[in-house]
């Protein structure tokens, strides 16, 4: 369990660290079709923090019981 707790925070904090990285590029890109690509993958790194966030409540309410 606590070893699961572990890699899904490893995993959360890779995505935030690459959600800074595309934030950083998708400023100083003009808008097209790069830019929009970025902004895709934005949206993609904040769902997959979202989903791991869930994950990670569940296991501690999981815990709590």
């Amino acid at each position: 369990m606590r070893k699961t707790v572990e890699t899904l925070q490893k995993e959360k904090l890779k995505q935030v660290q690459l959600l800074a990285t595309y934030y950083q590029l998708s400023d100083g890109l003009p808008a097209g079709k790069k830019r929009d690509q970025v902004i895709r993958d934005i949206l993609a790194c904040k769902h997959k923090i979202k989903k791991i966030n869930e994950k990670l409540t569940a296991l501690n309410t999981s815990t709590e019981d």
